[in-house]
């Protein structure tokens, strides 16, 4: 993981919120398998910022997918 979080901070226009939020979401129960994906996705695309890795996170990993957890009924 110490690797994948220089990755990040060394990614264009990067910032410790930025570090912390992508560390956080591969962290979380589930999400194992996201960290390899972002992780190739800053290999095969080295020009790309912050904002592009934010944006990728959200359209193709599945970000707001809910989870059973987060399904709560509402009255």
């Amino acid at each position: 993981m110490d690797d994948f979080r220089e990755l990040l901070k060394n990614v264009d226009r990067s910032y410790d919120g930025f570090v912390h939020a992508v560390m956080s979401y591969v962290k979380m129960p589930g999400n194992e398998d996201k960290k390899d994906l972002i992780e190739r996705y800053i290999v095969l695309h080295p020009e790309s910022n912050s904002s592009d890795i934010l944006q990728f996170m959200i359209e193709k990993t599945g970000f707001f997918v809910p989870q059973e957890s987060d399904q709560r009924v509402v009255l």
